[in-house]
């Protein structure tokens, strides 16, 4: 006879409320000297040990320091980190090491010790080990109270491993706190939505692969690019602001100091504003009219247009750069290389901190961002190359080094416009060999 296996019903409700509620809550934020419950802890161990593992290996190990157990985990810590350390010491680091577990009311060594036989790979075992960990985050957050998970200081000394019972194939994974919450969170730990990880594959293709459909055609893909936008939107728009400045500033020094390198630098630093202005509005676009219910668009297309028409305009620009160089090479004008190098190398500064503001969020699938940054990094080269030809033509007056840059300098836009174009057309249009 075949028995029915019930599966227990759960208030999913809460247990959705306590993993959104799960977040880190550091030792200073513990009520000092108030103690945990001793069968609380080894109720949160057990739920760790509770935690998925292939071929049962249990590879998590536990060392808990509580009462004036905590005092000889802070000196022990300290005392191997002033040992081997070497370079790296620091006071202050060492202090917090000697002070934190104090403020905690336990402390739990997080320890992975490999299976004998060598039966798994080592990150099964690691991650059979965070899935303890996360349990006994969760089993934490249900009593209410603060936990926090370091790796800090001595986490990664091979040194220490002696000290926690772990052999030299396994692996000492950080520190464990507990305590009473004194000072709670303001805010809920910020993600973004779970739509800009996931490939949701609904339909069987034959032959090289299959689609990845999501379950909402129109709406899931929106909401990726505007979650994306809006981590993108923030940069764009300094630089945008920083760039402005700078365009004004190096074209009429330019023009004053009668600099071809510096005044072609002005207008390319202009189809910059453009580019990242036109970046900065298809973002502000993506993020606005992403998720709406009357609007219902292609994100990616969108930010693979933007990309596309900077391209172009950067091209048309490029290709007025080199016929002004040219002119002033056969008809060629007295320079103020002063003025010129300095604007200049002012120039080169902002476009470095332009390249640092795009180059945190650089994703070569995103030709809008990917345009932006690339824009940049060709504003930095042509400010380089206007230096080099202002700074050698000081010194040896050979003015028409400086037409030359500017010659260069279009040369290079040009490469990279064209590089633009190609991605962001073959985008834009779908472009791809057929199956």
């Amino acid at each position: 006879m075949q028995m029915n296996t019930v599966i227990p019903k759960y208030d999913v409700d809460q247990l959705n409320d306590i993993i959104l509620n799960r977040r880190s809550i550091y030792p200073r934020q513990y009520e000092k000297g108030k103690a945990v419950p001793d069968e609380v802890v080894w109720q949160i161990l057990e739920n760790a040990n509770r935690a998925p593992n292939h071929k049962q290996t249990e590879p998590w190990r536990f060392k808990v320091f509580s009462g004036e157990g905590r005092r000889y985990f802070a000196e022990l810590q300290a005392g191997i980190y002033q040992e081997f350390a070497g370079e790296d010491y620091n006071e202050a680091r060492c202090q917090k090491l000697l002070e934190y577990p104090m403020l905690a009311s336990h402390v739990i060594s997080i320890g992975m010790r490999r299976n004998e036989q060598g039966v798994l790979p080592e990150n099964e075992e690691i991650q059979a080990v965070s899935c303890a960990v996360e349990n006994m985050f969760l089993t934490v957050t249900a009593y209410g109270l603060g936990s926090y998970w370091t790796t800090a200081g001595i986490t990664y000394f091979e040194q220490a491993k002696a000290h926690f019972d772990l052999g030299e194939k396994d692996k000492l994974m950080g520190f464990f706190y507990i305590g009473y919450v004194a000072i709670p969170y303001k805010s809920l730990s910020k993600r973004s939505p779970v739509q800009t990880k996931v490939d949701w594959i609904n339909e069987y293709k034959n032959n090289n692969g299959i689609n990845k459909i999501n379950t909402d055609d129109a709406k899931l893909p929106a909401v990726k690019d505007g979650a994306k936008a809006h981590g993108h939107e923030s940069q764009t728009r300094w630089v945008v602001i920083l760039t402005v400045i700078t365009m004004i500033l190096e074209i009429v020094i330019g023009y004053y100091s009668n600099s071809m390198a510096l005044t072609a630098e002005g207008w390319h630093m202009s189809t910059h504003v453009f580019a990242i202005g036109l970046t900065w509005a298809a973002y502000f676009f993506t993020r606005k009219y992403g998720q709406s219910q009357k609007i219902s668009f292609q994100s990616d297309r969108l930010l693979s247009l933007s990309g596309f028409t900077s391209a172009i305009v950067l091209q048309i620009i490029a290709i007025i750069m080199a016929l002004e160089s040219i002119g002033r090479l056969i008809h060629p004008l007295p320079i103020k290389f002063g003025e010129a190098i300095v604007v200049a190398v002012i120039g080169l500064v902002v476009n470095g901190i332009s390249a640092m503001l795009l180059h945190h969020d650089h994703d070569h699938h995103d030709h809008n961002i990917r345009a932006a940054y690339l824009h940049v990094l060709a504003d930095g080269l042509t400010s380089l190359t206007a230096i080099i030809a202002l700074t050698v033509g000081l010194f040896f007056h050979l003015f028409w080094l400086d037409s030359l840059s500017g010659i260069i300098g279009s040369i290079v836009i040009t490469s990279w416009a064209v590089q633009l174009i190609k991605g962001s057309g073959i985008k834009l249009i779908d472009f791809k060999k057929a199956v």
